[in-house]
């Protein structure tokens, strides 16, 4: 065993003080004395205290504590749950668009802007606010809602009104992180989320642990979904005006489009997360629209997120 290995703090202050004082003397002593009186009182001073800080930093253990500001607020929690066209978002926005001041935030630019544009068209003071995209008003006075993606929720506003699409993606493991600080930092005394039932025993969780008063509405689906009972059987002829098909790469998707105008003679329209911001709302317009001839969507998966097509 490595007897230096073994040696504590004052056994090397004191080996340090005995070299001091065969090399100099009294005076040699006195040095390296007022040196560790002086290493003592900066370490006291400036080390100590940012030790601590870093202790209190690195413990992730209470997330809820993390937002002092938003735990001061008495806020309500709004919890609206059913599938997909059962109109929870769409109460949400509305209650959005009659408060003061308030903010949306969704996992898509492309919802981002929706949101926007929908503000915009009715009158109503909005910004939009994407990891790509900044939309102010040209007066530069603040706007009434902003419509955000999910990451770029500021924490840092109060709000009269938070509405939080997806919430169900409180538990993806990549994108999780996001839902999970605006459920605990907004400072929203509204705070609107929309999403999945499956959500609702995690925002429960949640809701006891910040203390905000939770109260959760369940919608149903306001049309049928319907399986079709028989596939394409690879013949794009069998496609019917306002069909969609999914395609999982970029590629894939422009091969889709060219087979599918190619073979039936009608346009189709494109949507995915790498398009330019304008494109991908001009596309999705295209196919929303009856009075043109884009009869078809090629997109990603993220047609899945809450747009409306």
């Amino acid at each position: 065993m490595d007897e230096r290995k073994s040696v504590g703090p004052l056994r090397h202050i004191k080996d340090a003080l005995h070299r001091s004082y065969l090399q100099n003397g009294v005076r040699g002593l006195i040095n390296e004395l007022e040196f560790h009186m002086y290493a003592e009182d900066v370490t006291s001073r400036y080390s100590a205290p940012n030790l601590e800080a870093q202790k209190k930093v690195a413990d992730l253990r209470r997330p809820a504590e993390w937002y002092p500001q938003a735990r001061a607020l008495q806020r309500t929690i709004h919890l609206h749950v059913g599938p997909t066209n059962s109109g929870k978002t769409y109460h949400a926005l509305k209650r959005l668009e009659a408060s003061k001041r308030g903010f949306y935030a969704g996992p898509l630019r492309l919802l981002a802007q929706e949101v926007f544009h929908r503000f915009q068209a009715n009158g109503t003071s909005c910004s939009l606010i994407t990891g790509d995209d900044v939309k102010i008003p040209e007066d530069g006075k603040p706007s009434r809602i902003v419509s955000n993606t999910v990451e770029m929720v500021s924490l840092g506003d109060q709000y009269e009104v938070g509405v939080v699409d997806e919430i169900q993606m409180i538990a993806d493991p990549h994108r999780g992180w996001a839902w999970t600080r605006a459920v605990l930092g907004a400072r929203a005394t509204e705070l609107h989320l929309c999403g999945e039932v499956r959500a609702v025993p995690l925002i429960k969780e949640l809701a006891a642990l910040t203390g905000d008063k939770l109260e959760i509405h369940r919608y149903e689906r306001l049309n049928p979904l319907k399986v079709q009972n028989r596939s394409l059987k690879g013949d794009l002829k069998n496609l019917q005006k306002g069909d969609c098909l999914v395609s999982f790469s970029r590629v894939g998707i422009h091969a889709l489009k060219a087979d599918i105008e190619k073979t039936t003679g009608k346009r189709a329209a494109i949507v995915y997360g790498s398009l330019p911001a304008e494109i991908r709302t001009q596309q999705a317009s295209l196919f929303n629209d009856p009075d043109n001839d884009y009869d078809f969507l090629v997109a990603s998966d993220a047609i899945g997120m809450g747009l409306n097509l």
